[in-house]
C-alpha cells in the first residue's frame, strides 16, 4: 500500500508536470530547474520506501523550499503545487 505523503507526493508531480506541458510562461532556465528537481525527486523515490526515514526533510526538501522562494513572485501558479511537494517529501524523509 503506498503511504498519505507518497500519494500526495505523486499527485503534486502529476500536477506540476501538467502545468509545465501546459505552455505556461516560464523562463527556459527556471523550466529546466523544475525539471531537474522532479527528475532528482523521482530517482530518490525509485530507491526509496516510505518509512525508510524519518519526516524531519531532507536534502530534495530543502531544495524544493529554495525553488518555492525563487518561483513565488514570478510564478505564483507553481507555488502551491511545489509547496505540496516540498511538504510531502518533508513528511517521507527525502
Amino acid at each position: 500500500m503506498v503511504s498519505m505523503p507518497r500519494q500526495q507526493l505523486n499527485r503534486a508531480l502529476v500536477a506540476l508536470h501538467r502545468e509545465l506541458e501546459s505552455g505556461a510562461a516560464i523562463e527556459a532556465e527556471d523550466r529546466e530547474a523544475l525539471l531537474q528537481a522532479v527528475r532528482e525527486i523521482e530517482e530518490a523515490l525509485s530507491h526509496d520506501e516510505p518509512g525508510d526515514r524519518p519526516g524531519e526533510g531532507g536534502p530534495l526538501s530543502k531544495r524544493m523550499t529554495e525553488l518555492i522562494e525563487d518561483f513565488e513572485a514570478s510564478y505564483p501558479q507553481f507555488t502551491e503545487i511545489l509547496r505540496s511537494v516540498s511538504e510531502s517529501l518533508a513528511n517521507l524523509g527525502i
